[in-house]
């Protein structure tokens, strides 16, 4: 990069820090920031709802909350926020810093339980990236995005959390796969976290990641989406980190080793040589008291952040202690500048060039210095997009209101990610406390009891049809037996008479008949007989009221009947036909009945031989 660019560098940046700030603006951070809120609210009003979220952000000299309510329609709501700086020998991991933080948790929260908490993980060892695998079914979900992160970064599945979420189809050389969002993370230092908030009685609704945690912001609408691809950048001390979201989404995030540190450790380098070049030009030997006054300090890295701090005010003339302008400074630091923006680009191109994306045209910048806004001017400048601070809280957006009117914006901004955790939902957040495979787990075990709730409910719902079916049914067989009870009544009633006069007319006639039976039953008998008994048999005598039992199994049979004496004349030899053909006969009759041979032996009858036969008749059941 020639002279004359850097010179113009130098100056395009220096009047956009002199504009930004004057003199004056530049104020200390309080040692407790919170939304103007009441002394006396009544908490127990606020937490009324689970829509209720705090995030919690641990730092390394400070605690920050921030709280949220989610309104119907997808508004938000800030209800408070607050910055706790850290008591001095409290260390994080220590039963005094597990009390520190169970009592502003207390005073920030209240006693109620009816709130989400999220907190956010720190660790460098956490690894966001975005991975593309072929389409497989949701059960080998889990087993396909483990390979292939394995595959590229190999971890260990005892002391790491892999969660990941799917983001939809995307096509990678003319073939169809999945887009995945992959996030491993050290198992111990979640567990860690986790059991500290439940031990002070504060359990983790989840833990997530700061790329996570920004995401957020999208996800939950409180700042725009826009149909763009857009960029978050967060510069810190040692680093800074890039989070490209496309649609809300989080597409891609990556940590570049430059931030203040790289910023401060150019200026104490550039001031290095400066120093020298100027003690050489005058002959003073270094350390050597100038007729002005004592040589200037050796500049320190806390020297350098220091008067990188001042740049905003707009001072332009030279530091009593270093003998640097505003303009030198910003010369000095502009090799680490051209770095951090470099890699930026670098970043950008591979997003696009590489990895096939549309490309970045919007970047939020946001950091923990005064000069955030002069960066992000300078930042969209040299990169030639639009840019913007990165400020959530600004009392222009709705949600905040006036509530953060009196914060400055370098106040403000350091609560970006701890708004981000406040704003997280199961639903759109990756927790690290419950991951995806602990997610399809529960998933499936939900739609067991509802399948089991399901079919409860179609079983009663039946059980209940049959009831009032049956109830129906047994109301109408009720009223039609008592219809028919009432029908049978009447019909006693009106057939009683005649049938009191049929039956005696009926028991008359029996009467009657019985005793026409009883006169002429003689005479029946004979008749009967005389008409069935053939020329070739001679009755003898025939003796009535004859009664003979007989035992058939354990049934004794008494037969009233008579008996008949007689002969069969004839042929010999054809005699005994006879005597049968006419004891068929007889047992034909309807008057007779049981007919037995009691004796047939042969002897003389009028000079000739004849059958002398005796039978027994019994009569039919009518007559006897």
């Amino acid at each position: 990069m020639s002279s004359s660019k850097e010179i113009s560098s130098t100056e395009k940046l220096l009047d956009v820090i002199r504009n930004d700030s004057q003199p004056g603006e530049i104020s200390e951070t309080p040692v407790t920031l919170s939304s103007p809120k009441p002394a006396n609210q009544n908490i127990s009003e606020v937490f009324s709802k689970k829509s209720v979220s705090v995030g919690v952000e641990i730092g390394l000299d400070e605690l920050k909350l921030v709280k949220v309510n989610r309104l119907s329609g997808g508004q938000w709501e800030l209800l408070d926020y607050t910055k706790i700086p850290l008591k001095a020998g409290i260390s994080i991991g220590t039963p005094a810093f597990a009390g520190f933080l169970k009592s502003e948790l207390t005073r920030f929260c209240g006693s109620g339980k009816a709130f989400h908490i999220w907190g956010l993980i720190h660790s460098d060892r956490v690894d966001v990236q975005n991975i593309r695998i072929p389409k497989v079914g949701r059960k080998q979900l889990e087993n396909a995005v483990s390979w292939t992160v394995k595959k590229n970064t190999p971890f260990n599945e005892e002391t790491t959390i892999l969660d990941f979420e799917i983001q939809g189809d995307v096509i990678e050389s003319g073939v169809r796969k999945l887009s995945v969002l992959v996030c491993t993370a050290p198992k111990p230092e979640v567990e860690e976290m986790r059991e500290l908030f439940h031990r002070i009685g504060f359990p983790l609704t989840g833990i997530t990641a700061m790329p996570f945690a920004i995401q957020n912001l999208f996800r939950a609408s409180w700042i725009s989406s826009v149909d763009q691809i857009v960029a978050t950048l967060y510069i810190g001390d040692d680093s800074s980190r890039i989070d490209i979201f496309s649609g809300g989404d989080l597409t891609m995030s990556r940590v570049i080793k430059a931030g203040i540190n790289s910023m401060a450790d150019s200026l104490v380098e550039e001031y290095a040589a400066f120093e020298k070049n100027v003690d050489s030009a005058s002959g003073i030997s270094p350390g050597e008291d100038t007729a002005s006054g004592p040589a200037p300090d050796i500049m320190t890295q806390e020297n350098a952040k220091t008067l990188i701090s001042t740049l905003a005010s707009g001072s332009d003339e030279e530091d009593a202690r270093f003998g640097l302008t505003g303009e030198k400074i910003l010369e000095m630091i502009k090799p680490a500048l051209e770095r951090l923006v470099g890699q930026i680009d670098r970043t950008f191109e591979h997003y696009a060039a590489i990895l096939g994306n549309d490309r970045v045209s919007f970047v939020y910048v946001f950091c923990d210095m005064d000069i955030c806004e002069s960066l992000t001017r300078y930042i969209g400048d040299e990169l030639r997009m639009g840019s913007e601070m990165l400020d959530p809280l600004s009392p222009e957006n709705s949600y905040s209101g006036e509530a953060t009117s009196d914060t400055p914006v370098v106040d403000r901004i350091s609560f970006v990610s701890t708004l981000g955790l406040a704003l997280s939902d199961p639903a759109y957040t990756l927790n690290l406390i419950f991951p995806f495979g602990d997610k399809e787990t529960f998933k499936s075990i939900r739609r067991f009891n509802r399948a089991i709730l399901l079919t409860f409910m179609v079983v009663m719902v039946v059980l209940f049809g049959i009831f009032f079916w049956l109830d129906g049914v047994a109301d109408h067989k009720a009223n039609k037996l008592a219809a028919l009870e009432n029908q049978m009544n009447n019909g006693i009633r009106t057939i009683e008479n005649p049938s009191r006069t049929l039956i005696s007319e009926v028991t008359e006639n029996r009467f009657t008949l019985e005793r026409f039976i009883d006169r002429y039953f003689g005479l029946a008998i004979i008749q009967e007989l005389s008409k069935l008994t053939p020329e070739k048999v001679s009755l003898l005598s025939a003796k009535a009221g004859v009664e003979r039992a007989a035992v058939k199994g354990k049934d004794k049979k008494v037969t009233r009947g008579m008996t008949v004496e007689g002969v069969v004349e004839g042929v010999p030899g054809s005699l005994e036909p006879v005597l049968a053909k006419y004891v068929l006969a007889l047992s034909k009759s309807p008057i007779f009945k049981e007919v037995s041979i009691d004796k047939s032996t042969v002897g003389p009858f009028h000079a000739n031989e004849a059958l002398h036969f005796t039978l027994f008749v019994g009569f039919a059941e009518e007559l006897k």
